[in-house]
């Protein structure tokens, strides 16, 4: 019957291959997370950029709303009706005198 029997550079070099393998197994999960992370922060900045452009979309359909309400309201036959409707009446033409 044959025995084996480990020596000390046996044994040396037993550790160091599990040493080995515990290092290459921390990096390759620290890489694992980290790219994980990575891709989870992509994800959550494109949703930002996606609400932001829905929010300026929203912004952008308000100031051409506002625009259409001010071009009405400085349309001179609003101003007119307006005028009317609050009592006020023009000028009487003979009566009104130009200054230069």
């Amino acid at each position: 019957m044959r025995t084996h029997v480990l020596d000390h550079t046996t044994a040396v070099n037993s550790e160091r291959l599990k040493l080995r393998t515990l290092m290459f197994a921390s990096i390759a999960l620290v890489l694992l997370f980290s790219v994980v992370y990575v891709r989870h922060l992509c994800i959550k900045t494109g949703y930002e950029i996606s609400n932001l452009t829905d929010n300026m979309e929203k912004v952008e359909i308000s100031y051409l709303s506002l625009l259409d309400k001010k071009s009405k309201a400085y349309d001179t036959e609003n101003l007119y009706k307006k005028a009317r409707e609050i009592g006020l009446v023009m000028p009487d033409v003979k009566r009104t005198f130009y200054v230069k």
